[in-house]
């Protein structure tokens, strides 16, 4: 049933791919500029803000200062300084390179870099009428979504309470989605961003202003995690799962600054200002309990959820719900099981027997999360949750780490790196191929017919095969041609070598820049006939050529 009304609107621009960051200011829409560089202590020892400098040699945008001292629960304090060192650099773009809260850090710094005065000048909601300075994101956690946001949450320590910040104007104009920059999370921290990354996708699923948008995205994010979280925990330097982290929760991101968050953020937020907890490890213990909390009012939802995140659906939808909330407890007791998530609200840093739940209760209530929740929740309840989560066992859920090694390789036997050794070795494969496909019933007259000169460039080996079709028969140049080709076509020969076995789409390659085309392209759809065939003559080459070794699994 679709809302009375809704909108859908990310002006943010997406780009994801592993190694990016490494060509950074070739991704970058923007000329001569100015950057602050906003990063915390760890990222800079590590080398990441380096990695990101080096990306943007050859670029006109020069980094003029860095501002590295962002605490795990970014204040008041560091917002202002992190302006301060902006506004005397007279920086005019921002790159924050972090967390949660580095980014939360530039998102603030940026109102006051723009606008000037202190931070307690732009406390509210929409208060920023006018665009700030372009604001680039590179996240090196997998959880928060904020590098897609129009909300940043600054600690108040004075008063012992967290800061929201909505403004339109606060959304990054530019996000950088790289599994590398996230390879470094401890388990700890790759547990509780992802586990936060969850709860935000199930908040905005069951929330009251969800829509079809915010529903795809939520869900997806919710497959996407469930299938991978494990992985990247027990696996830190697994990218095929931590870049399906890292995507996940752009897309959770983008899910709840649409249709907002309920219950378990109230908590988390609660928890964050009271007792400091790392908000997504919060999160990650309280998502089970407020999921129990709102299972009546939003059932059909939460049988949903249950399905994208794996639960075989039951003739009940009512126990596939639950069933769906016990996967949940289930991912947070494996989390546990291998070191990436505290079991309790006790052993995530509460140790004063809880003794100011009552503070923890009355800002959760008033919290303005409870906005978006799709059932009321009184003090008690809260309580109740609260209490529960605090004192709940320490058992973990022991998860295999050698099936979750198989089921990684399984999603990689559709990967072959360095499948020619050199030069020589490509072109017998591949050059040999494509002149088979001349003596071929169906490909060889349709090949003929396209009246087309295109040429393959070939790196890593590198080498080039140019096949003339404007004559009465088929030519084929290996190597150096003097021919102007109408249609040039540049790839990794890796990449080539996957096309073939049909296992990488041609248009996707483009948009992404891992195919270089030019010429008449058009002229190119005269072959899309010989694809499938060809598709299924590959592995048969190979096979008859004693290079099976090649075939994907």
């Amino acid at each position: 049933m679709l809302p009375e009304y809704f909108s859908f609107h990310v002006p943010t621009k997406i780009v994801y791919g592993t190694g990016l960051v490494r060509k950074l200011g070739q991704q970058l829409p923007y000329g001569r500029r100015r950057a602050l560089l906003v990063t915390d202590k760890v990222i800079a020892k590590i080398g990441l803000a380096d990695k990101v400098r080096a990306g943007l040699e050859g670029s006109k945008i020069q980094v003029v200062a860095q501002y590295d001292d962002v605490p795990p629960n970014s204040e008041v304090s560091t917002v202002e300084a992190c302006a301060a060192v902006g506004k005397e650099a007279k920086a005019n773009l921002i790159i924050a390179v972090g967390g949660g809260s580095v980014i939360d850090t530039a998102k603030v710094a940026n109102i006051i870099m723009k606008k000037g005065g202190a931070l307690a000048d732009h406390q509210g909601a929409q208060l920023v009428t006018k665009p700030l300075f372009p604001l680039v994101v590179i996240p090196t956690t997998a959880g928060t979504g904020s590098e897609v946001t129009k909300v940043a949450v600054i600690a108040d320590l004075q008063n012992d309470i967290k800061l929201p910040f909505t403004e339109d104007f606060l959304q990054p104009d530019f996000a950088v989605l790289d599994a590398e920059m996230t390879a470094s999370m401890p388990p700890r921290i790759t547990g509780a961003t992802g586990m936060d990354a969850l709860t935000h996708a199930i908040e905005a699923y069951v929330g009251i202003e969800s829509s079809p948008a915010s529903d795809a995205m939520a869900l997806e994010a919710i497959r996407m995690i469930s299938r991978n979280i494990l992985q990247a925990a027990a696996f830190p330097d697994d990218m095929e799962a931590r870049g399906a982290m890292v995507a996940a929760s752009c897309l959770a991101g983008i899910a709840f600054s649409h249709s907002m968050v309920g219950v378990v953020h109230a908590c988390a937020h609660s928890l964050g200002g009271v007792y400091h907890l790392p908000h997504g490890e919060a999160n990650a213990i309280m998502l089970p309990f407020g999921m129990e909390a709102n299972l009546e009012a939003k059932l059909e939802r939460y049988a949903d959820i249950a399905v994208a995140l794996g639960v075989r659906p039951t003739p009940s939808r009512h126990v596939t719900a639950h069933l769906g909330i016990l996967k949940v407890r289930m991912l947070g007791r494996q989390l546990v099981y291998l070191k990436a998530l505290a079991p309790n609200l006790k052993e995530a840093g509460i140790d004063d027997d809880f003794a100011r739940l009552d503070e923890v209760v009355e800002k959760a209530v008033g919290d303005g999360a409870m906005v978006y929740n799709p059932t009321d929740v009184t003090p008690e309840q809260f309580r109740k949750m609260l209490l529960k989560a605090y004192k709940q066992p320490a058992f973990p859920i022991p998860v295999s780490r050698k099936s979750l090694q198989r089921a990684a390789q399984k999603e990689r036997a559709k990967e072959i790196q360095h499948a020619f050794k050199d030069t020589d070795e490509l072109v017998d494969i591949l050059g040999g191929f494509l002149k088979s496909l001349k003596t071929h019933p169906e490909i060889g007259p349709s090949v003929l017919n396209s009246d087309l000169l295109i040429r393959f460039d070939y790196r890593n080996p590198t080498a080039s095969v140019t096949i003339d079709a404007r004559g009465d028969e088929i030519d084929y140049t290996i190597g150096p041609c003097d021919l102007e080709p109408e249609i040039a076509l540049s790839m990794e020969a890796d990449w080539a070598h996957t096309f073939w076995l049909g296992e990488a789409n041609l248009v996707t390659a483009l948009t992404r820049r891992q195919v270089f085309a030019k010429g008449a392209v058009h002229k190119a759809t005269k072959l899309l006939p010989i694809l499938k065939p060809a598709f299924q003559l590959y592995p048969e080459y190979l096979r008859e050529n004693g290079h099976e070794r090649l075939i994907l699994n």
